[in-house]
């Protein structure tokens, strides 16, 4: 089944400026806010030791996994079918809003939780959750509307590339603030604030047409249900789309399994604190450029080439980690940790093949449908960190040496290279079938 690219955008009639370019980017850096700080370095840490003070640490555990298991099962439900809802009313950039503002009062509120609190911080984490990544299907779906067609898979690193340089910053932020007198939770209302005021470009330089016809809201609920079904079943006519998306919910489950699973893997090896923050930078200063390199390349010799060069690379990285050693070696006489060297093949290809994964999906969607076609790509987006972890986890039972505790985990780590090849193949199909319908 043949379908065409898309070419102009759908929410308005025009050429993409470089302003409208920029401020869309510049979302990547706003949202990372939320990423660094609420998912990635303060929250998980003050509920463990503040927000769940009183209870024992596997009732802790307990209260915290549950917690992000209901967040990402919200945002996978929910989806495809606010794809359809936002493509149905032409509704994408005020979805987006809508969702980024309830974000950025749900990010503010973890500053006024208390000691002991674990039940209210639950649910202002599954909040702040839900509409960080809702509010990212309608921002990855503007693509198509600030980038023409030639600048696409450039455009995408660059979003990407933004997010790294805010990530860097942010940990140095972090780690000002947690030296300082101010206490940990002050980060909370930064990264709000953060969120808040770089999402102002967008507001005011990319254009939103709602659609004058726009059906009654509970008219376009159903509306909307339907063209969710209706959009699973295109996908699967589609077999460059469904064949990608096969491929995308495997290798990037192993991209996002070794970001889940990096401090804890750092840890068991026997990796100081300061060695996995230092680390944890590294990923973010070679992220920057390599994600705008990716971009770039792909747009040169084509995003599925460049794909598949950072699945192999990532097969390289988990045969890497599961053999690193907590030693330092010499590179041009300098003692390096191996988790650097580590961690800066992670950053060479991290931001690139999420960049790529995002232009390249573009490519395939039929004009008009990004909206929808987006709703089930972030439903796979974000439920992918299952199989990794499970993997990790019945390896290591499986292969379990008292005498060697860390042989078991490592063996773990190298397991997740099966994903990468899964990925990669289904990647190959996917490019085939768009060969044979004339892509590139």
């Amino acid at each position: 089944m043949s379908h065409p690219s898309p070419t102009e955008p759908t929410d308005y009639t025009g050429t993409p400026t470089r302003k409208q370019t920029i401020s869309w980017a510049l979302y990547d850096w706003a949202n990372t806010g939320y990423a660094m700080v609420v998912l990635a370095l303060i929250f998980p840490k003050m509920y463990k030791s503040f927000f769940s003070a009183q209870l024992s640490d596997g009732e802790s555990t307990y209260w915290f996994g549950k917690t992000v298991a209901i967040a990402s099962l919200l945002v996978a439900v929910a989806a495809p079918f606010l794809g359809s809802i936002g493509e149905l009313g032409g509704l994408r950039k005020r979805l987006l809003l809508s969702f980024c503002s309830v974000g950025v009062l749900a990010t503010a509120a973890c500053f006024f939780l208390g000691e002991g609190q674990y039940m209210l911080a639950s649910a202002v984490y599954i909040v702040g959750t839900v509409c960080f990544y809702c509010s990212n299907i309608f921002y990855d779906s503007m693509l198509a509307t600030v980038s023409s067609p030639k600048k696409r898979h450039f455009v995408s690193g660059l979003g990407f590339s933004f997010g790294y340089a805010a990530g860097f910053i942010l940990l140095v932020v972090t780690l000002l603030v947690t030296k300082s007198s101010l206490p940990a939770n002050s980060m909370f209302m930064i990264a709000a604030v953060w969120w808040a005021v770089f999402t102002i470009p967008l507001a005011l330089n990319i254009p939103g047409q709602p659609k004058p016809d726009r059906p009654p809201v509970f008219q376009m609920a159903k509306e909307g249900a339907a063209d969710t079904w209706k959009t699973f079943k295109e996908i699967l006519g589609i077999k460059p789309i469904l064949l990608f998306l096969l491929a995308y919910l495997f290798y990037i489950d192993g991209v996002n399994t070794i970001i889940m699973m990096a401090s804890f893997y750092g840890t068991t090896i026997g990796f100081s604190e300061a060695q996995i923050i230092t680390a944890f930078f590294i990923v973010q200063v070679f992220g920057v450029p390599c994600a705008i390199l990716f971009g770039w390349a792909g747009g040169k010799i084509g995003p599925r080439k460049m794909m598949f060069i950072a699945i192999v690379l990532y097969m390289g990285v988990t045969a890497y980690g599961a053999k690193i050693s907590v030693e330092p070696i010499h590179v041009f006489g300098v003692e390096i940790s191996e988790m650097f060297v580590l961690a800066a093949l992670i950053g060479l290809v991290q931001g690139g093949i999420q960049a790529l994964s995002r232009s390249y999906f573009t490519t395939l969607i039929p004009p008009g449908r990004e909206v929808s076609f987006f709703g089930f790509y972030s439903m796979i987006g974000k439920s992918a960190a299952v199989i990794g972890p499970w993997l990790m986890g019945f390896v290591a039972a499986t292969f379990n040496n008292p005498e060697d505790p860390t042989y078991s985990t490592r063996l773990g780590m190298g397991s997740v290279a099966i994903l990468f090849v899964i990925g990669g193949f289904f990647l190959i199909l996917a490019g085939r079938y768009e060969k044979r319908n004339g892509g590139q």
